[in-house]
């Protein structure tokens, strides 16, 4: 995520760009409701996938991130396809990101954050949490919802199974969900690095003056959208040294 490789966001919209506009209402008439659990899916993966990759980023470089899950469990195999060393994914290939408590867990014990309660990133994880419902459905017992997922989502009880029924418009809807829950998520966690490289980090006795600008430009990169730039839909998304500078007036550095 630094350098020339993709943003964790970006990688997210790669991944998700052919379910979302390459595949027309046609198409999904054509071939029908399995062919679309099949994006369906896809999308709920490419969520997962973006937060192995930003957590992944946090333990990498945040020491209050690495001091906080320090006592986290990794598994031997993690470790040995990754040589030794720690990379982004290694620490969560057991652990599932389908459910907005997962998220939230994996968000707490392994960057010792806490998802703001009122903030757009919960509200988002609680929509995402109804997809993951009906993705147990359509993974596990061929779209008929089971009784616990049912509930979950409030539905009242059936003589028939109920099946999840998704086309063109219900695929759209479940993309925007996890788009939108993936954006809230990189802006509250980057606005949340800034505030521990400008405070926290400054604190503890592996702070090194010489690294500050390099490791703000590393989480910048981390975080940033170079989609989202190009199609000019985010805001204050200053350039380089500009950025350095609105940070370090901000925190008054």
């Amino acid at each position: 995520m630094t350098g020339k490789r993709p943003s964790a966001i970006d990688d997210f919209y790669a991944s998700t760009s052919t379910s979302l506009t390459k595949v027309d209402p046609t198409f999904i008439a054509t071939y029908g409701d399995d062919v679309v659990g099949l994006l369906f899916v896809g999308l709920i993966s490419s969520t997962e996938n973006y937060f192995r990759d930003i957590l992944g980023f946090a333990l990498t470089i945040c020491p209050v991130s690495q001091a906080h899950s320090s006592g986290e469990k990794v598994q031997l195999g993690s470790m040995l396809w990754a040589e030794g060393s720690l990379q982004n994914r290694s620490a969560f290939e057991f652990h599932a990101f389908s459910s907005a408590e997962s998220i939230r867990k994996a968000v707490q014990n392994f960057t010792c954050y806490q998802v703001r309660t009122n903030g757009t990133f919960a509200s988002m994880l609680n929509e995402y949490d109804k997809l993951c419902e009906l993705r147990h459905a359509v993974v596990h017992s061929g779209h008929i919802v089971a009784g616990k997922n049912a509930l979950k989502l409030g539905l009242k009880r059936s003589a028939i199974p109920l099946k999840v029924k998704l086309g063109y418009a219900e695929l759209q809807a479940a993309g925007s969900v996890c788009t939108a829950l993936v954006q809230a998520a990189n802006t509250e966690l980057f606005e949340e690095l800034i505030v521990r490289w400008a405070t926290t980090w400054r604190k503890l006795p592996s702070w090194m003056p010489s690294d500050e600008v390099k490791l703000l430009r590393t989480i910048r990169a981390a975080f940033l959208s170079k989609r989202d730039g190009a199609n000019k839909t985010i805001t204050g998304a200053s350039k380089g040294v500009q950025f350095e500078a609105d940070v370090r007036a901000e925190f008054n550095l």
